[in-house]
């Protein structure tokens, strides 16, 4: 054999072929865009919870208040004194998000107030969001 004859390739000596290269990268970049996408399905349900967790808190806070002004002045604010939370609405930020709080006594039973709290929200493409919270106060 000659020096300047053509070498033969054999399968080990192929290498890839742009076939397979290609469909390489289309399965790679397939992966890619369902960790992408799942990435944002994480960071959404991030947010959304952090909403709920915040507007939870306003809606506790606000039971917490009008148990410390006590049965007679819940929903209103005591003679002398302060509450932060009274019956209507009131917009709350928090976590930058703004909130709007709404504070409703029903007392139809006798000697039972029934304090019933919703937060809502907007969380942009999502749409609004409510909690609702009640407890209940007994004269004692």
């Amino acid at each position: 054999m000659r020096s300047w004859d053509i070498k033969r390739l054999t399968v080990s000596d192929a290498g890839f072929t742009l076939i397979e290269t290609f469909i390489a990268i289309v399965l790679l970049t397939v992966g890619l865009l369902g960790t992408a996408a799942l990435t944002t399905g994480v960071v959404r349900g991030n947010l959304a919870s952090k909403n709920m967790t915040s507007a939870t808190a306003i809606a506790q806070s606000c039971f917490q208040e009008n148990r410390r002004v006590g049965y007679s002045s819940a929903g209103a604010v005591p003679a002398g004194g302060s509450n932060s939370c009274v019956t209507g609405n009131a917009t709350v930020t928090a976590g930058g998000v703004s909130f709007t709080r709404n504070l409703a006594i029903d007392t139809s039973v006798a000697n039972v107030k029934t304090l019933t709290v919703t937060v809502s929200w907007s969380e942009g493409a999502t749409g609004a969001k409510s909690i609702v919270l009640k407890t209940v106060m007994a004269a004692i």
